[in-house]
This record gives C-alpha cells, sequence and structure tokens, in this order.
C-alpha cells in the first residue's frame, strides 16, 4: 500500500510539474490552433440534437462542413463535458490536455507494474510522461488528439497481456475498448499502431498455454473494437471520397516524402517551435531523448545477457521463469523501439510505398509516439533485470534524476496569450476565415481550388465572400420570413413573387436535404463553391434544408449500437454471476 502511494505521488507530482504552463490565463501558441473552435462548434452541434455530431457551422469559410465525419470525436467529447460542468472553452482544452498527461502516467504504471514490479513502473511512468515527443505535442503543435493517444496505448498492451494471462472474455471487451477509444481518439495514431500491434501478439500467442483459444479470443477483440467505433470509421471511410482530402493529405506539404527525418535527429536536434520540413531545415525537435535511447539498449543488452546465463545454467523454476519472461518482453520491445525508429527515416521509404494507407498518416515522424511507449517501457525494464533491491532503488533515483534535469525545460512553450478570450477564440472572424484557412481538407470535391504561394492547394475564395447572410436571393423578387437555423438545420418562409433562385450559404454534401411545402425537393450546387441553391417557383413556400444521416453513417451508428448493447448484457450478466457466487 505504501509503495502504491509512492508510486501515486510521483506521477503526480511529475504530471502537476510538466503541466504548470496550462495554469497561467489564455493559452499560448500552438500548431493546431484549432483546438477551442473545433470545441465551441462541437457544444453547438450537439446542444442543437446531433448526436453523434457530423456537421458544424462556421468552418468551411462560413459555409459549414462534416468535420464530424472525418474528425476523431473523443477529445472534444471530453472537452464537452468539462465544459457542461461549467469551465469555459479554453480551459476545457486545457483540461483535457492535464487529462491525457495525468491519465497516461498511470496508464503506463498499470502496465509497467503487470510486466515488471512497483519501482520498475515508476521509472516507465516518469520516463513517459517527460518524453520530449510529448513536450512537442503539447506545448508546440498542440496536438490535442495525438496527446490522448498516449493513455490509450498502454491500456491495449495491459488488457492484451492480462488476455493472454487469464483468458477471461473480461479482457476480451476490456482490449475492445481501449482500440476502439484509440481509433474515435487518433485515427491516424491507430492505422501505424496496426502495423506494430501483430508483433506484440505473436509473441503473446507464442507464450499463451492455449494458443488457439488466444487467437480467436484476440481477433474477438479486434472485431468488436471496430464494431464500437464503427459510427465513426465507417462513414469516415466510405465518405472520403466526396471530399478534397486526398488533394491535400497526399501532395504537396503533406505528403509523408518530405516528412521523414534522419537519423542524427533522433538523437539529438535543436528544441524549436518552427515547422516540419524536407530534409534537416525542420524548425522542431524530433529527439526520442538520450536517456530513452541508452535505457533501452542497456535494458536489452540485460535482457540478453539473463536470457544467455539462464540457458546455460539450465536454472529452472518461478524466479527463472519470471527473468526469462522479463527478458524476452524486454528484447520485444527493444525490437519495436527500433522499427518505430526506424519507419521515421527515409529508410523506411519503401514499406511507406508498398502500404498506401499509411499516406494519411502524414508524418513519418508520428512514429515517435511509439518511441516513446516502448522506450518508457525499456527504462522500467532495466531496473528490473538489475534484481537486486537495493540496485533497483539506486537506479530508479539516479534515471529519474538524470532525466528531470535536462527534460523538465521541454515542458514549456515560447510564447503566451495571456489576453485570449474564449470571446475572441470563437468569434466568427476567427473561425470564418483564420481557422478556415488552416484546415478545410474536408469540404466538398468540387469546390473551386488554387495554388498558394507555396504552392499549395488551397480554396479559391475572398475574405469579402464569407457569407454574411444564410439565405440569398440570387434572381427574383421575394421575402424571406421566419428564419430560424441550426447547425444542421435551416427553415424558412418564402413569399416568392415569380419563380426564385435562392441559395443558401452551405456546402451542398452527402445527408443534406430539401423539402418544400412538406415534399422532397431538389438540391442543386451547380456553382463554383458548391452551396445548397434551390429553385423555387412562384408563390408562399415553407422551405426545409436538414442534414441527416446518410446509409453509411446510419450503419455505423447501427452496428455501433448494437456493440454496446452486447456490451452492457455482458456486464449485466458478469454482474448476475458475482452476485450467485
Amino acid at each position: 500500500m505504501i509503495k502504491n502511494f509512492v508510486a501515486i505521488l510521483v506521477i503526480l507530482l511529475a504530471s502537476i510539474v510538466i503541466s504548470l504552463p496550462l495554469l497561467k490565463p489564455g493559452l499560448y501558441v500552438i500548431h493546431d490552433d484549432q483546438q477551442i473552435a473545433r470545441l465551441f462548434l462541437f457544444d453547438e452541434a450537439l446542444k442543437s440534437g446531433q448526436f453523434p455530431v457530423r456537421w458544424v457551422d462556421g468552418l468551411g469559410f462560413g459555409f459549414g462542413y462534416p468535420l464530424f465525419v472525418f474528425y476523431p470525436p473523443f477529445v472534444y467529447m471530453l472537452g464537452e463535458l468539462f465544459h457542461l460542468i461549467g469551465s469555459g472553452f479554453i480551459n476545457s482544452i486545457k483540461l483535457v490536455f492535464f487529462a491525457s498527461i495525468i491519465a497516461s502516467g498511470f496508464a503506463m504504471y498499470i502496465l509497467a507494474k503487470e510486466f515488471w514490479d512497483k519501482y520498475s513502473a515508476v521509472v516507465a511512468s516518469v520516463f513517459y510522461l517527460l518524453v520530449p515527443y510529448r513536450a512537442l505535442d503539447i506545448y508546440v503543435r498542440g496536438a490535442l488528439s495525438e496527446s490522448f493517444s498516449f493513455v490509450w496505448l498502454p491500456l491495449i498492451l495491459w488488457s492484451l497481456y492480462r488476455l493472454k494471462r487469464t483468458e477471461k472474455a473480461f479482457y476480451i471487451y476490456i482490449s475492445a475498448i481501449f482500440l476502439a477509444l484509440l481509433m474515435v481518439t487518433h485515427n491516424l495514431i491507430f492505422l501505424p499502431f496496426m502495423l506494430i500491434l501483430p508483433v506484440y501478439l505473436l509473441f503473446l500467442i507464442w507464450k499463451a498455454e492455449n494458443k488457439k483459444l488466444f487467437i480467436v479470443n484476440c481477433l474477438s477483440s479486434i472485431v468488436y473494437s471496430f464494431g464500437l467505433s464503427a459510427f465513426f470509421w465507417l462513414p469516415a471511410l466510405l465518405e472520403k471520397k466526396y471530399t478534397i482530402v486526398d488533394q491535400l493529405l497526399l501532395v504537396n506539404l503533406a505528403n509523408y516524402n518530405i516528412h521523414f527525418i534522419y537519423p542524427q535527429q533522433l538523437w539529438n536536434w535543436p528544441w524549436g517551435f518552427g515547422g516540419s520540413a524536407a530534409g534537416l531545415t525542420d524548425g522542431i525537435s524530433f529527439k526520442i531523448g538520450k536517456l530513452h535511447v541508452f535505457t533501452s539498449i542497456a535494458a536489452s543488452v540485460l535482457a540478453i545477457a539473463h536470457l544467455i546465463r539462464l540457458k546455460l545454467s539450465g536454472a529452472n523454476g518461478s524466479p527463472a521463469e519470471a527473468l526469462a519472461k522479463a527478458g524476452q518482453l524486454s528484447i520485444v520491445f527493444f525490437v519495436l523501439f527500433l522499427f518505430s525508429a526506424f519507419m521515421t527515416t527515409f529508410y523506411s521509404k519503401p514499406i511507406w510505398d508498398l502500404i498506401p494507407p499509411l499516406a494519411y498518416t502524414q508524418f513519418p515522424w508520428r512514429f515517435l509516439i511509439f518511441t516513446s511507449l516502448f522506450s518508457s517501457i525499456l527504462a522500467g525494464a532495466l531496473v528490473y533485470l538489475l534484481r537486486l533491491p537495493i540496485l533497483r532503488l539506486i537506479a530508479s533515483l539516479i534515471l529519474v534524476v538524470l532525466l528531470a534535469i535536462p527534460n523538465f525545460k521541454l515542458f514549456k512553450p515560447q510564447t503566451y496569450r495571456p489576453d485570449l478570450t474564449d470571446e475572441i477564440a470563437t468569434s466568427e472572424e476567427i473561425i470564418n476565415w483564420d481557422i478556415s484557412q488552416s484546415s478545410f481538407e474536408y469540404i466538398p470535391k468540387g469546390v473551386e481550388l488554387k495554388k498558394s504561394e507555396l504552392g499549395t492547394n488551397v480554396v479559391n475564395i475572398k475574405k469579402s465572400e464569407i457569407p454574411t447572410e444564410e439565405v440569398q436571393i440570387l434572381s427574383g423578387l421575394a421575402q424571406i420570413n421566419s428564419l430560424n437555423s441550426t447547425p444542421s438545420k435551416i427553415n424558412f418562409i418564402v413569399n416568392a413573387k415569380d419563380p426564385l433562385q435562392v441559395r443558401v450559404n452551405v456546402f451542398n454534401f452527402p445527408g443534406w436535404n430539401a423539402k418544400v411545402d412538406g415534399k422532397k425537393f431538389t438540391i442543386a450546387d451547380n456553382n463554383r463553391l458548391k452551396l445548397i441553391t434551390l429553385n423555387i417557383p412562384e408563390g408562399v413556400h415553407r422551405v426545409e434544408i436538414q442534414f441527416k444521416d446518410t446509409f453509411d453513417r446510419f450503419t455505423g451508428n447501427i452496428i455501433s449500437l448494437t456493440s454496446l448493447l452486447i456490451l452492457f448484457f455482458f456486464i449485466i450478466r458478469q454482474w448476475k454471476i458475482r452476485d450467485i457466487h
């Protein structure tokens, strides 16, 4: 109990120290300067009756777009929870960042304690908290979703390991839940993780007593995770073709070919707040961390030495088995660490070319989240493999001190914006233009694009073209009355003196439907921005335009709902079995 208390205290203290910049007023400058606006628009859409949220108003240069058909919603769901209990939008985003920090620390502790012991688990947790890539994610990039991915990765490994050890159905569902949470937190981390996970699973299959059962259980977990998250991934996959995403993420500055990094950058590179660029011109650091690299190598060497000694001595029994298991696990994690580092470099280009879906990851250096994961586990392994309790204690203290001295200073932003308020960050001008210019990859295919000064594809629109009215009369004489709108619904009454052409300043996208006087009406979008246009006959008419789920979204919803019901009945069944016993 005392050791657990000390572990909790250390993890809390480390989490608080690296989170101190979040306490300052306003927010600091980050690359992904969209988080506050996205949460605000998520809140508006949810309160208007959308669930799950799909379409947001304001973004897309004021024309709205289906952001949450394609962008994982979890961090905004959590941010919305903080907002609903009284926190402002900026503070809610900060709370999500803090939750990602402290939850990932405890997640690593749970995993490493399962593999090693409590001393080792504390070291692994501190290494995971203070890894340079986390500082990059939070205080340079402001990558909210990727920051929270740190939480699920250790828990996925832990739950699958428990599934192997116990063979209990409970862990099929637990591992499926964590896999699904990773999908709806950051699908672009989930994708490369599924390239790494099979290696870990192959090791567990090798060590499993009932191999066939474990294989079936693993497959069940993965399938079930896809069921739970189907509301997101199914429409995202099937409706991507209706957007310009491939014209943006697979070409120009977002193409993975120009974001490979050089091996020397993994060892050491000046800390900066610029961007990722081709060659050695990056303005930010992609270093793994010297101590993380050193402990990973040391753990693997020590693991090999122990395995050789055990084989030569022929030792058996519980201590020898535990040491052998630790050595084997360490080697597996070291291989995965090396592979993750390799995938960030240009030497891995043949693999990237061979697996086209990896292109959506955009940045090969995203694999640094996996080097962070495996190097932290290996730091714990190094302490555990020292064997003597006094050596473990001394090594733990030395490693934590050596890590804290250079790494704590990375956890601070370059510039603060103390005057930034919710009102400023969520103003129409900021959302409609500033934020919209930085992210518009999910607007409809067919919207007119042009080349920017950097040679990238951008929407051919001027700031003066941002709509000031939701409904405009393009031709004919008419009055628009009783206009009522939400992010997913626009209703009005039109009194047309003659045949009328009306433009609703919303991008047309699958799911938008129109009714005139209660009858289905054809939407036209033959204009350069693919805006909803209606040709309405003379007279007084009630017009209703609504964004509804397509068949793909409806199917995804049903699959996820069914999966949740299965989970609910499993929990009830387990509860009854426990009561009986």
